[in-house]
């Protein structure tokens, strides 16, 4: 499973199927384990469900989570994979509200899909109460043998004020089209700090990659070349939007004049310099043959975890 395109008609069990609800509420069980409430915020940011004022709307979110509630049960069920018998699923970013401001990407930002109940980021956790990088990299492999979804991307950072290796799994589901048809595309990727390393398969980061990007974090930043960089834009062109700004340069001198200048909320100390003549502002991707992504491959500083494209 999890190969190539797929469509199909999925048949819900009749328990758990939300359109044989009345009303649908943060309590609607979803499966045997997981209620609607389990993807409606994170740990300690719930999400006011009465912000969800349709029905229909309602219907669909749940509909929606019904696909990832079958998911959980992969890991978190008496019938779940003996592999991970000790490990806990959870759910870190479910539902996400935009504020009143917010402009999210329709075509194929990961925050709009989570408005949409399609995706969700997970986190294996171990006896330990820590996520396992290890198995969290076994379970990918796992979910792309053993399960049908829109996209997968194993996802690593280093983002941990310690800088300490971070794993974790963004699961996007495809939309329900009513009553329940769905079509699987299957696509795998796997990303470092926002990057894209990897797309088709799947790549395991371990603590060795890490400690080499550490050794080359103390070699010096080019400043004559351009980077690329993930952030939230604090001023300039694209404030309070988060994706990928690029050329920007760190040396005044050598960007092509006429410039203008970025600052970050990521980096408050850092002024960053942009040609006029080519303009990209909170963009979804770039292109790592051209330009270096500041904050990973050796260059100093982090990047946002932020939404990015999918």
């Amino acid at each position: 499973m999890g190969n190539g395109k797929f469509q199909t008609n999925i048949i819900p069990d009749g328990q758990y199927d939300p359109t044989f609800q009345s009303r649908i509420t943060p309590r609607t069980k979803l499966s045997q384990n997981s209620t609607l409430s389990k993807f409606l915020g994170s740990f300690n940011d719930p999400v006011v469900f009465n912000n969800i004022s349709s029905e229909e709307e309602r219907l669909l979110l749940a509909k929606q989570y019904y696909l990832h509630a079958e998911i959980i049960k992969t890991v978190n069920s008496a019938n779940g994979s003996e592999e991970f018998s000790n490990f806990r699923l959870v759910v870190t970013e479910g539902y996400y509200r935009p504020a009143p401001a917010e402009i999210l990407d329709k075509t194929d930002g990961i925050n709009h899909l989570k408005t949409k109940g399609r995706a969700v980021v997970y986190e294996l956790i171990g006896e330990d109460g820590e996520v396992d990088l290890d198995k969290t990299f076994d379970l990918a492999v796992y979910w792309k043998q053993n399960i049908q979804f829109e996209k997968m991307i194993l996802n690593y950072d280093n983002f941990n004020p310690d800088g300490s290796l971070h794993a974790d799994i963004i699961l996007i589901m495809p939309r329900v089209i009513p009553p329940w048809n769905v079509t699987y595309n299957n696509k795998i990727e796997t990303r470092y700090n926002n990057a894209v390393q990897t797309t088709g398969e799947l790549l395991e980061i371990g603590r060795e990659e890490e400690t080499s990007d550490a050794d080359l974090g103390n070699k010096p930043i080019d400043t004559s070349k351009p980077f690329a960089v993930f952030a939230t834009g604090k001023t300039g062109f694209g404030t309070g939007l988060t994706g990928y700004f690029y050329p920007l340069y760190l040396d005044k001198e050598k960007v092509p004049k006429p410039f203008h200048i970025h600052t970050f909320e990521e980096y408050e100390d850092i002024v960053f310099y942009m040609p006029n003549s080519s303009k990209n502002h909170a963009k979804n991707t770039y292109n790592p043959e051209l330009y270096t992504l500041y904050g990973s491959s050796g260059q100093s500083g982090g990047t946002s975890g932020g939404s990015g494209g999918y």
